[in-house]
């Protein structure tokens, strides 16, 4: 499902910090900051330095674009709950498509909110990354 991105690496960065670019948008890999985001759905936009540490934890981020997505947020939210442990949900204004899905090194973006393709997403890329936590 989605993409398969270079794998750029795992290096703490200060946050703030300069980096090279990304190779992908939104970010699958590379540099991150100390602290990951805490798992959940938050309404507010969230550094990918931060992100990217929740992928290399075996997360899966799903970003929106508030001004593209027609269908209630709220899905996303209970889909959020059914994996507590291992997802992030938060918009992404910057986003060219109403949906976007990471996981360490892959990006499967969506035109429409399709619950069972996301789940589906989720459950194959969940902890395939470089640091597994349990869920």
């Amino acid at each position: 499902m989605g993409q398969t991105f270079p794998n750029q690496g795992q290096e703490h960065i200060a946050v703030g910090a300069q980096h090279a670019a990304y190779n992908s948008f939104p970010a699958t890999s590379g540099w991150h900051y100390a602290q990951p985001q805490p798992w959940g759905t938050f309404v507010y936009e969230i550094a990918p330095e931060a992100l990217v540490h929740n992928l290399e934890h075996g997360g899966v981020v799903i970003q929106y674009n508030p001004s593209l997505l027609k269908q209630d947020v709220g899905q996303l939210e209970a889909i959020q709950r059914r994996f507590p442990n291992k997802t992030v949900v938060a918009p992404n204004s910057q986003l060219k498509v109403p949906l976007a899905l990471t996981a360490w090194r892959r990006l499967y973006t969506l035109d429409t909110l399709d619950e069972p393709n996301i789940v589906e997403f989720i459950e194959r890329y969940k902890n395939r990354a470089p640091e597994r936590f349990p869920d």
